[in-house]
């Protein structure tokens, strides 16, 4: 089980990342997050030490404890994994499904996702738009046992939403290793580029809390479009 002090972190970065704190960019103070969670104020030190050590917020003597300025939209902040509608907010996005299946774990994804040659797993292929102008191909493969269920409606949306609202997942970490290649024909032609274009690719392998890996994919990026955000505390 997760510890109290992570949860409450991984709640309060939810809050920064959907920008509950913009108007006045100050988080709320220990006892108003302890009242809030219902945890000690301890726990919420703990939490905010997580937040400061990610480079999130900064602590200001007497003060309290502020967000740092940078999370302005049209960044793929590589610190969370909210998605595009999240990270391009005030701006069209918009999904277009190119495959949707329930197929099996081939040699590549069966070693990516440390399973069986076989084992279940959905299969889901979306061209991402923002402003009407394709931004992305991603390409993911579910683990069926993990989640039980996919159709594609729920695809059209955002798929990790529905995954911790509905199926009440508790999504936890990700390995996410971002490199550069040529576009083949048919991604060059769903980007509007050309192939052998270059293209910025992010490989993701996704965990629950407990260490499983439910989730991988690949994203390629419109090398025009792109921009990344890494924020980090430098100590």
């Amino acid at each position: 089980m997760i510890p109290k002090y992570k949860h409450v972190a991984e709640q309060i970065e939810i809050e920064i990342n959907e920008h509950v704190y913009q108007h006045t960019n100050k988080l709320l103070t220990e006892d108003e997050y302890a009242q809030k969670f219902d945890v000690s104020r301890n726990t919420i030190r703990k939490a905010i030490e997580i937040l400061v050590n990610k480079g999130y917020v900064y602590q200001v003597q007497g003060s309290g404890v502020f967000v740092r300025d940078h999370y302005k939209s049209d960044y793929v902040n590589l610190e969370k994994l909210q998605g595009l509608t999240s990270d391009f907010s005030g701006r069209k996005v918009e999904t277009r499904v190119l495959a949707f299946e329930q197929t099996k774990a081939d040699e590549e994804v069966a070693e990516r996702m440390k399973c069986s040659v076989g084992t279940p797993v959905y299969y889901v292929k979306r061209l991402r738009l923002v402003d009407d102008h394709p931004f992305s191909i991603e390409a993911s493969y579910f683990r069926k046992n993990l989640v039980m269920y996919l159709d594609e409606n729920i695809v059209q949306k955002s798929i990790y939403t529905y995954l911790r609202n509905d199926q009440n997942l508790s999504i936890g970490f990700a390995d996410r290793v971002i490199y550069a290649d040529y576009l083949n024909s048919s991604d060059a032609e769903l980007l509007g580029l050309k192939e052998n274009d270059p293209s910025l690719l992010v490989d993701n392998t996704v965990y629950l809390t407990n260490g499983k890996i439910f989730d991988v994919s690949r994203a390629t990026h419109h090398f025009r479009h792109v921009k990344m955000l890494k924020v980090s505390n430098i100590k």
